[in-house]
């Protein structure tokens, strides 16, 4: 999967799984939780996103992924 397609798969789990939430490219790199995402969101959008991306992504790889940023880069590789 190259960069484009993940960012569109993170950016629309997340817009999904918190409400009022626009993602942006400027927000790529802050972390979840200053963007709004408590800790249940979080597991929802890494379950949702290792889903579409096709990807298993474990409750250790997740707790590492904390900008939407890290999440792009690891469906990515």
């Amino acid at each position: 999967m190259n960069r484009e397609e993940a960012v569109k798969i993170v950016m629309s789990m997340l817009e999904k799984n918190v409400e009022d939430l626009e993602m942006s490219e400027d927000k790529m790199g802050k972390k979840l939780v200053d963007l709004g995402v408590d800790s249940l969101d979080v597991m929802l959008v890494i379950m949702d996103v290792g889903e579409a991306a096709g990807v298993a992504i474990s409750d250790d790889e997740a707790e590492n992924l904390d900008t939407p940023q890290k999440i792009v880069e690891f469906i990515a590789q």
